[in-house]
């Protein structure tokens, strides 16, 4: 199988990002989010920021996982050699492909399948929170990712002359607004 180039690596998602590692946490398996980065890469940022973008952020990655916490090691740049990609990564691309990636997991990490059916994690030292409590964070996880994108959005749009390759006219009003996304979903959640 080939492997497939994303932006953001399941380590950098699960040991910096936003799953932490916690005493209930600590053995939380990162391959169960590396299926699902490239799905939420396309589902969640190469809609709005196009593919050449999308290529050309790729091309200037360091090919080592970042790391910006010195008690984990040296300090990695996701950029070395581009700030104000580093800036736009670090202050609203991080998270927003961190949280993503998870949104798009939680099914895999809540429900999983084997010889004898379909079953949920059922936890020594937890409770589960069995479905229901899986779609109240997938609702509240999918709220966030919405509001990032439309502030990664305002972004961009105030910065364009920084990034020639993101799609302006398309997305960005002559004042700098950020043009009415018309396939919003109307608070209308379909998974």
């Amino acid at each position: 199988m080939a492997t497939v180039i994303t932006l953001i690596k399941p380590s950098e998602i699960v040991n910096t990002g936003i799953v932490k590692a916690a005493p209930m946490a600590s053995r939380f398996d990162a391959s169960i989010i590396a299926p699902n980065i490239h799905i939420a890469e396309d589902r969640f940022l190469k809609t709005f920021i196009q593919k050449s973008f999308y290529d050309a952020l790729i091309a200037a990655k360091n090919t080592t996982p970042y790391n910006y916490n010195p008690a984990l090691g040296s300090i990695v740049l996701t950029f070395p050699s581009n700030s104000v990609y580093e800036f736009l990564w670090t202050e609203y691309m991080y998270d927003y492909l961190s949280r993503a990636s998870y949104f798009q997991s939680l099914t895999a990490i809540a429900v999983q399948s084997g010889s004898n059916g379909m079953f949920t994690n059922n936890q020594d030292y937890g409770q589960n929170i069995q479905i229901s409590g899986v779609k109240f964070i997938m609702d509240v996880e999918l709220q966030t990712i919405e509001s990032r994108k439309a502030i990664i959005l305002k972004y961009l749009c105030d910065n364009k002359t920084l990034f020639p390759l993101f799609d302006a006219d398309t997305h960005c009003g002559c004042d700098g607004e950020v043009k009415e996304d018309l396939n919003k979903n109307l608070g209308i959640i379909i998974y």
